[in-house]
């Protein structure tokens, strides 16, 4: 049998698109670490420039790496994600694991969409289209399995609707919540830490989908650069000290990713946060509250409401907004006194620190600085709601859904 190791890795680089460049970049950064007695770090790499789908066994330096190819794999298939968390868990035990899911480019190429559109029998699918829907916030799942939801919509003008209303995003959850769960059935515990080198994934519905699974997010609101994480920074920590705990490793990744940025003075807006799922309900519990009382007045927080959206960031085309900022400026312009206490409630469960739902958050950039490290899904009325957001369990758990539907119908 084979010896557990203190961690084992898991990096899953869905590199099929035009991020290829970038991510034999990063797999470079790896190797000036390497796996460790202690320490193994994976990689499962499908590049666009390579026939074939590659499992790593990082070594410093490139030296004594296992590699094995498979034949060409589609990286947007849950399935091909729980292959590879399955291969690792059984070649390379540990007593702690943590998954890293690598994409943050520009999304499916034109020539994916059409075939994944043709696959299902997309209704009334044409070039346009393929165009339109590439280049729109539908282009930027993670999964397959959310564009074929889509796509199988009667028509183009539904499936236009569902490009920007944050449907994907909402998909996506769906997808990664089913793939989490699966993984720990694998691996036989909860997964300690579930990275997302990707974009606007510190979202409380995705905290929520995977609350059961993983001990520890660490994620960005905002859309990520190219050059994603620093894991030369991010391994030799760990390889260093591999009887880090997941809280250690979660709170080191926030820091190593801002300061990467900020020491090379970058233009770009920055964010990352680290979350204790363990404290959820620090969270929802003022934030059930907070909606609630936003749905009792209806008539009176619409103005409210409105008022905020337009003041706060937000993000992924107007469909997701930083929650604190959101509820600061709300709070600092209501004249519902009821309203704007538990609109404080909400930003006082945001604080960071040990012990608290936000374990670390940092940013950078003008755009972001009052975040807070969550985003919330609060699309404007201008927009429809997602018919799949009611399917995430945040919105069956938690009124949120209800307060938006009535902000809508208000």
């Amino acid at each position: 049998m084979t010896q557990k190791s203190a961690w084992t890795i898991m990096v899953y680089m869905a590199g099929d698109n035009n991020l290829s460049a970038a991510g034999e970049a990063d797999l470079e950064e790896m190797r000036l670490v390497g796996s460790s007695e202690r320490v193994n770090v994976v990689v499962e790499f499908d590049n666009a420039g390579d026939a074939g789908t590659r499992r790593i066994h990082i070594g410093k330096d490139g030296v004594g790496e296992h590699i094995e190819t498979l034949g060409e794999t589609d990286s947007g298939s849950p399935d091909v994600l729980s292959g590879f968390i399955e291969w690792a868990a059984q070649n390379y035990p540990a007593d702690r694991y943590a998954l890293v899911l690598w994409n943050h480019g520009n999304g499916w190429a034109p020539t994916e969409v059409d075939r994944i559109a043709r696959s299902v029998n997309s209704p009334g699918f044409n070039e346009r289209e393929i165009s339109e829907r590439s280049a729109s916030p539908l282009g930027r799942v993670l999964f397959r399995p959310s564009l074929e939801s889509i796509f199988k919509l009667a028509t183009p003008s539904e499936r236009a609707i569902c490009s920007d209303d944050g449907s994907g995003h909402s998909l996506d959850t769906i997808e990664l919540g089913r793939v989490i769960a699966k993984g720990v059935e694998t691996i036989g515990q909860k997964f300690d830490l579930l990275g997302m080198d990707a974009c606007l994934m510190s979202n409380i519905e995705v905290a929520y989908q995977v609350r059961d699974h993983v001990h520890y997010i660490v994620a960005s609101e905002e859309n990520e650069p190219a050059d994603g994480w620093p894991y030369d920074r991010i391994l030799g920590r760990i390889t260093a000290n591999p009887d880090m705990q997941a809280a250690e490793l979660a709170r080191s990744i926030v820091s190593d990713y801002v300061d990467w940025y900020r020491e090379r003075d970058t233009t770009e807006d920055i964010t990352q946060a680290a979350l204790d799922l363990s404290q959820l309900d620090s969270l929802t519990e003022p934030l059930d509250d907070f909606a609630g009382r936003l749905t009792t007045d209806m008539s009176n927080s619409y103005p409210d409401i409105w008022r905020a959206q337009r003041k706060s960031a937000r993000f992924w085309h107007n469909t997701l907004w930083d929650l604190g900022d959101f509820c600061g400026i709300l709070h600092g312009t209501t004249n519902t006194h009821e309203v704007g206490e538990a609109a404080q409630a909400v930003i006082n469960a945001l604080a960071p620190g040990q012990g608290r739902f936000v374990l670390a958050e940092s940013h950078l950039g003008s755009k972001v600085e009052r975040c807070m490290g969550v985003t919330i899904y609060l699309v404007p009325p201008i927009t429809s709601i997602s018919r799949y957001y009611g399917e995430l369990d945040f919105s069956q758990n938690h009124p949120w859904m209800s307060m938006l539907e009535a902000y809508h119908d208000a």
